[in-house]
């Protein structure tokens, strides 16, 4: 019986073939048979929605700054990592302008203070004056403006001291131990706190412990505190904390910076677990929750003079005879 089915070399398909060799590939499933084409199409729109998800979850990954591999030592991408990225360096610009502004108003004090003293002097010396200069010296005392700079002064130091005594009544000045039902009172109770997530086990745990005991007295800026990471596991995986310990800062609540480890902290990187408690103090000013200067080079070079050296945290005579050289 004839076939109705034009031949392949005579139809406009042969054709259209002969003159684009490449048309087959349009249908990359010609001459299969049906269970074959069935089975081939139903593999490559697998593989095609796998491929579709995974691209997904990375652009996801990189848009929402999760990707495991983008850290900030990796050049990170993500709109989080930048923006905590801008939020700390604006947080570093305005740590900067603070602290300047405090050496100047300090300049500005030392600077009125030695007039004062060179008038004083000026006085007494010239003692047998006629009164027309007693009465100009007067009148300097109480020039206005060294008056407002006075009650401004003293408007502060009020200020700061009602500062201190409220944060003393929220626990600030002393390290102490926290427990999950305590987390989340003692994180959004003061406008900066730091929470140590340690293991009772582990030495460098002990060594943190050891530095934050050191600064908390001198910072009532901001709260210190640590929390077990085993008896806190909804935080722990909350927070994402995966190495202890884990020193987190707190600014109204919301979780701003995170040391992990000793990170950045010691000198000699082949000794980790050798920094001073400076070195901290320094990492916990650039977050903003205390205000800290390290020696400038004058102060160190009249400590080096002195014969005084810093050992571990705390500054000792290089003359004594009981002085220990270990470091922490």
């Amino acid at each position: 019986m004839p076939s109705n089915q034009m031949s392949a070399g005579s139809g406009k398909a042969a054709k259209f073939v002969a003159a684009n060799p490449l048309a087959p590939m349009a249908d990359p499933f010609a001459g299969m048979d049906n269970d074959q084409r069935e089975y081939q199409q139903a593999l490559a729109e697998n593989v095609n929605k796998r491929l579709e998800k995974a691209m997904g979850e990375l652009k996801e990954k990189h848009r929402s700054g999760t990707n495991e591999i983008d850290d900030e030592d990796r050049a990170p991408t993500g709109d989080p990592y930048q923006r905590h990225k801008a939020e700390m360096e604006r947080r570093k610009r305005e740590h900067d302008r603070v602290m300047q502004r405090q050496r100047e108003e300090e300049a500005k004090e030392q600077k009125y203070r030695k007039e004062q003293a060179e008038r004083l002097s000026k006085f007494d010396e010239d003692d047998d004056s006629d009164s027309d200069s007693d009465d100009e010296l007067l009148i300097e005392y109480d020039d206005p403006d060294v008056e407002r700079i006075r009650a401004e002064r003293l408007q502060t130091l009020k200020a700061k001291q009602m500062e201190m005594v409220q944060n003393k009544a929220k626990g600030h000045g002393q390290y102490r131990m926290i427990y999950q039902d305590d987390f989340l009172p003692e994180c959004t109770g003061s406008k900066f706190v730091a929470v140590h997530f340690f293991h009772k086990e582990f030495e460098r745990c002990k060594i943190m412990d050891h530095h934050l005991g050191l600064i908390a007295p001198a910072h009532l800026t901001c709260k210190f505190v640590k929390i077990d990471a085993e008896k806190a596991p909804f935080f722990v995986s909350k927070l994402q904390v995966k190495t202890l310990p884990t020193l987190i800062v707190f600014e109204d609540g919301k979780a701003i910076n995170r040391l992990t480890g000793f990170e950045g902290l010691a000198k000699n990187p082949n000794e980790p677990d050798k920094w001073h408690t400076g070195k901290l103090q320094e990492w916990l000013a650039q977050t903003g929750a205390i205000q800290y200067r390290p020696p400038t080079e004058e102060v160190l070079e009249e400590m080096r003079r002195l014969g005084i050296k810093q050992r571990g945290s705390i500054w000792s005579s290089s003359l004594s005879e009981n002085a220990e050289d270990d470091e922490y």
